[in-house]
């Protein structure tokens, strides 16, 4: 597997015509919108998250989103970051309720469950451990595989400060095997992720620089990845948020309707069973 990238295709294009972004998302596994949801409640958000860093006391006060550095993601207090971003006011805002519902054709529930990331420059040190290797969603996400998750960044992206990079048309091989990953740890626990011999040499990953308001979504069993914030000169900050969405229509199981501080508690259910490897039917 190589760590050079192509672009994502830009599908903002696409939104308002049925047929097309369903014929791309079947064959490249996902959509990226440029500028698809309001840069106004993305600018809350990461001023929410800005504010929990400086409550929390890592980040001085008077600390703006342009100023803003941290010396360690591990040291903040995860679930304690979680009163301060209220990202549902941005999934469920009637704007982007409206993307949601243009990208899947019908209507939508958005996950209770959201991922917050705050990650500082790691250049001239090893992979952070706390980054995801290559995985499937569907692998730790469950029991329904018909969500897709919904990755944004609340800081503008670069190639330095790094993102999410997806396979394309990776989804269409269906689950692939996960094993354990002893460099990748969550909650002291190493994480799975899919074996090099699991990822086709003709795969290619995909990474764009994104701004506030860009969404990229993708498919339950899209192959995807963390690359690493390595920037310099200057040193910023990568801040995302990521959730699922899924068809109202669907079951809703204990990972679509758990918070996240809520289900980070109980390493039997959810998507911490996975990480754990704790057997459990909850899903």
């Amino acid at each position: 597997m190589t760590d050079t990238f192509s672009d994502y295709v830009d599908c903002t294009p696409l939104l308002d015509d049925r047929e097309a972004l369903d014929r791309f998302y079947d064959e490249h596994g996902y959509l990226f919108l440029r500028g698809a949801l309001d840069r106004d409640l993305v600018r809350a958000a990461a001023e929410q998250m800005l504010e929990g860093l400086i409550e929390l006391g890592h980040a001085a006060p008077g600390t703006t989103l342009d100023t803003l550095t941290i010396d360690s993601f591990e040291a903040v207090d995860e679930v304690a970051m979680h009163d301060y971003v209220r990202y549902d006011d941005l999934w469920n805002h009637p704007s982007t309720l409206e993307v949601w519902e243009k990208v899947f054709g019908e209507p939508v529930f958005v996950f209770k469950s959201t991922t917050i990331r705050y990650y500082p420059s790691a250049a001239g040190t090893e992979e952070p451990s706390f980054l995801t290797p290559l995985h499937q969603d569907g692998f730790y996400i469950g029991p329904n595989k018909d969500f897709r998750t919904a990755w944004i960044p609340l800081l503008a992206t670069t190639r330095g400060t790094g993102g999410v990079a997806v396979a394309d048309g990776s989804h269409k091989k269906g689950p692939r095997e996960h094993v354990v990953t002893e460099n990748f740890r969550r909650f002291g626990h190493a994480v799975r992720g899919i074996p090099a011999e699991e990822f086709g040499a003709g795969e290619q990953l995909l990474f764009s620089p994104m701004e506030p308001g860009d969404v990229i979504i993708f498919h339950a069993f899209m192959c995807h990845k963390s690359i690493p914030n390595v920037s310099v000169d200057p040193a910023g900050m990568r801040m995302s948020m990521d959730t699922r969405i899924q068809p109202a229509s669907s079951h809703r199981g204990f990972n679509s309707l758990t918070p996240w501080p809520e289900s980070a508690k109980d390493a039997s259910k959810g998507i911490l069973s996975k990480i754990t490897g704790t057997p459990t039917t909850t899903e």
